[in-house]
């Protein structure tokens, strides 16, 4: 052992700057699994700790309207009989809100209002900018508080008055943080006013859309068994229950399957990694063969020597995750606190379990790759040193090597199910990356024999170069993996991003009106088309709004006769928005059946059903609803019953007045129908104030219209979608550093072969000029076939997203993809040239002499 060790420290020192790039390709990985880690345990223990201060309570019974008193007395009767400690209420809506008395900016915002009950929040709080604790007495008098940024764009200080449905209020303070989770989407900043003021405004009237959440606080050890009596007691389409616990648990949940994934992304980039170590090792053991055989020579055993390069291999990676732990710290240092801010996490840091894990994985990772090359260490001969043919004798495989494969797959695929938490997972992953990688060097080997002809030109720099592709102990093969699958996993992201930004222009394109009018009751709508005249550039479409659930479909192919069938095949679960026409909007066109040509006349339709439907291809393929089937609806308690005439297809992207899955046809049942009407508005484009003077009209007119700006709204989703995107490309950047990194590698590996082929070519004639012209053509050719491989596999990446994970049309992007192609080929051709610089400028003299 004692020669081990120090065999070990002398080949380590002696060839340090070599190795260099050994423990580079470790760090990379380790550093990327440990950062990825690291941030989701951050959050992770964040988030579950204060569970119970995001819910704001220990049980929560929320409902997606405004309960009426039946419903209310139903949900009460049941709380009462299981029992709690303490009740609060919070009911959480939209509207306008602008100056009450013409200060400030005169801007309109839609805000989202949280009104809430005395004893809100049960845990947790609500952070004031002043320091004042949070207290429902800061609320009277129609009090209200307001986020630092809606004061702002109002122009407007604490005391000032604002018009909020139609009625005055106050701002009373402004909350500077507020932890208790929101339920969906935002659609503008959250405003705090007291329940009982906002139940003497118009919001909460008929038609209004609201959620009511009814907020309980039990004794901590019933807090499950409770939520589960009430969940068994309360229908769903009447409320939900959920409990603290069970954010706890579907957080923990939840952060642990995002960890997992993340982290198989940092093991991609660790086998990657992985790739360049094999290519070290191999080099390493091809440049040491002669060494080896003195050792051999002088008494060393198969084993000692094994032994000796193993540990050497071991220290490396050891200091390879050292290092990767330390850009680890250093990348933590730079996450930006906005990203933090939303999730309440203050500061991140690495963690002991992130290190841990991360370290492993690397020694594992950097072990299995060296074991395959290193077994060929046992098959040098001391008869070497006498016979140079003898050394092709080390590279034929045995039952040894075969078995060391079989071991190091193996075991990669342990590692791969334990970064993902799942076999099934870890199966796939480690499936997709065999799979690219056999396909990359099959297509590699497939493509540098495609190009052996040009071996034959007469211009000496081409033909050498193509010779130099194929030449035993070159790093072709493993350039192309590395490259090629740095260039598929990047390309392949912004090819899926531009199929996305496709399909989202597509959707709220050019074709999307500027605003949408919500809550318009029946007899609001001509008043609203007045207001909004001076301000469009056309008339405001203005439809029938109809919220109602499916309560059973039943026809040729399908049985669905209850709610029950409908939850258990899980059909039309969600709430739907239907309108009622006489007639197919622009963006629609029939595919099956016949549309009706005017309203029902008669209170029923011949058949006796209350009224007729057309449904929406996609819905009707899924269920399978033909014409003639029959669909039962619910609408705020009454029971509507409709027969299929025919089936449309909508086109999303075209619509300016809505795309609606149900269209009833107008008639006496559907009249008498709760129902609300919304607008579609284009403004003028020769007002620069349209927007602010149309919203200050509705507002002072109409306090319970509520306008939503589509451009603000989309905004917010693109920035959204660019920063996901930013963050996935960041990831296959990292990637393709680790491809480049290989590349460097193998260059700076395979300098010892071509030191001696540039100084033959030398000592014939070959100018610097001509020596630079090989090495750019051959990196040339080498970049362009991994770039055309990596975009290749980018293209069938992007399919397989598009059409089977996000559903949306795919399309290629032959922009892209090529110029991926030609960037690759330039990046692989300079740093080819630039690796290469000490080959191409050394004397002959010297490395003849040596030779």
């Amino acid at each position: 052992m004692t020669f081990v060790l120090r065999m070990a420290w002398r080949e380590t020192r002696a060839s340090w700057a070599r190795l260099l790039f050994f423990f580079l390709c470790v760090a990379l990985g380790v550093g990327s699994i440990v950062v990825l880690r690291s941030l989701v345990e951050n959050v992770r223990v964040t988030l579950v700790g204060e569970a119970r201060q995001l819910v704001g309570a220990d049980i929560v019974v929320r409902s997606r309207q405004v309960l009426d008193s039946d419903a209310r007395a139903r949900l009460d009767e049941t709380l009462s009989a299981v029992g709690y400690l303490a009740r609060t209420e919070m009911v959480e809506t939209q509207t306008m809100v602008v100056s009450a008395d013409g200060r400030g900016t005169g801007a309109t915002r839609l805000v989202e209002i949280r009104a809430v009950a005395p004893g809100f929040p049960f845990y947790g709080t609500i952070e004031l900018d002043d320091g004042r604790p949070w207290a429902q007495g800061l609320l009277a008098g129609r009090g209200m508080f307001v986020t630092r940024a809606l004061l702002v764009e109002l122009g407007l200080t604490v005391g000032d008055a604002v018009r909020l449905g139609g009625e005055t209020f106050r701002i009373a303070g402004v909350v500077s943080r507020d932890r208790v989770q929101r339920d969906g989407f935002a659609f503008g900043p959250r405003v705090y006013v007291a329940l009982d003021d906002l139940r003497e405004t118009p919001l909460l009237g008929f038609g209004g859309r609201a959620t009511s959440t009814i907020m309980l606080q039990v004794a901590p050890e019933a807090v499950e068994e409770t939520a589960e009596v009430l969940r068994g007691a309360i229908s769903r389409d009447l409320a939900l229950v959920r409990s603290w616990r069970s954010v706890e648990d579907r957080l923990g949940r939840n952060l642990t399957i995002a960890e997992n994934h993340l982290s198989l992304v940092g093991f991609a980039v660790l086998v990657l990694g992985g790739i360049g170590v094999w290519s070290v090792t191999r080099i390493v053991v091809q440049q040491k063969i002669r060494s080896i055989a003195i050792l051999k020579c002088l008494g060393a055993t198969s084993r000692q020597v094994l032994s000796t390069y193993l540990l050497q291999m071991l220290v490396l990676a050891a200091a390879g995750s050292a290092i990767g732990l330390g850009l680890a710290a250093i990348a933590m240092l730079f996450v930006p606190s906005s990203l933090l801010e939303p999730l309440g996490v203050s500061r991140v840091g690495l963690t002991l379990s992130a290190a841990v894990q991360g370290t492993l994985v690397g020694l594992l990772v950097a072990l299995l790759f060296s074991l395959v090359p290193l077994v060929e260490v046992r098959r040098v001969k001391p008869l070497l040193l006498l016979r140079a043919d003898t050394a092709q004798t080390a590279r034929r495989r045995d039952r040894y090597s075969v078995g060391a494969t079989v071991v190091v797959v193996a075991a990669l695929v342990a590692v791969a199910m334990w970064q993902a938490g799942s076999w099934r997972t870890g199966l796939y992953v480690s499936a997709g990356l065999v799979a690219v990688g056999w396909a990359l060097t099959l297509a590699g080997r497939t493509l540098v024999r495609a190009v052996r002809p040009l071996a034959r030109s007469r211009h000496f720099p081409l033909r050498h170069a193509v010779v130099s592709l194929g030449r035993p102990g070159n790093q072709t093969n493993v350039i192309l993996l590395a490259v090629g699958l740095g260039c598929c996993f990047v390309l392949g992201v912004r090819a899926i991003q531009s199929n996305l930004l496709d399909e989202f222009a597509m959707q709220v394109g050019g074709e999307a009106p500027d605003l949408v009018l919500i809550d318009i009751q029946s007899d609001q709508v001509e008043g609203v088309a007045a207001a909004a005249a001076p301000h469009v550039s056309r008339p405001p479409v203005i439809v029938p709004l109809i919220r109602g659930r499916v309560t059973g479909a039943e026809g040729r192919q399908v049985r669905l006769p209850t709610r029950e069938h409908l939850r258990r095949e899980g059909h039309l679960l969600r709430e739907y928005g239907m309108t009622a026409r006489g007639a197919l909007a622009d963006n629609e066109q029939l595919l099956r059946g016949e549309f009706w040509t005017g309203p029902l006349t008669t209170p029923t339709t011949p058949e006796g059903f209350d009224t007729e439907v057309s449904i929406e291809q996609d819905v009707a393929t899924e269920v399978g609803l033909e014409p003639g089937d029959v669909m039962r609806f619910e609408i705020a308690g009454r029971r509507l019953s409709a027969r299929v005439t025919s089936v449309r297809q909508v086109v999303w992207g075209e619509s300016q007045s809505g795309g609606f899955v149900f269209v009833l046809r107008p008639g006496p049942a559907v009249e008498r129908l709760p129902q609300t009407h919304i607008g579609f508005v284009e403004l003028a484009r020769d007002q620069p104030d349209a927007q602010g003077l149309l919203q200050r009209a509705l507002v002072a007119s109409f306090p319970n219209v509520s306008v939503v700006d589509v451009g603000d709204v989309l905004r917010s989703i693109r920035a959204i979608l660019d920063n996901v995107t930013l963050a996935v490309t960041l990831v296959g950047a990292v990637t393709l550093v680790g491809g480049v990194l290989i590349l460097v590698g193998a260059v700076a590996l395979t300098k010892f072969q071509r030191l001696y082929e540039a100084a033959i070519y030398r000592t014939l004639g070959a100018s610097t000029r001509l020596l630079a012209a090989m090495v750019a053509i051959e990196y040339t050719v080498l970049g362009a076939l991994a770039g055309t491989l990596g975009a290749a596999g980018a293209m069938g990446l992007s399919w397989a997203m598009s059409r089977h994970v996000f559903e949306i049309p795919w399309s290629p992007t032959p922009g892209l993809l090529a110029g991926g192609v030609i960037i690759t080929a330039l990046a692989v051709s300079v740093v080819g040239l630039i690796s290469s610089l000490d080959v191409l400028v050394r004397k002959p003299l010297a490395t003849l002499r040596r030779e």
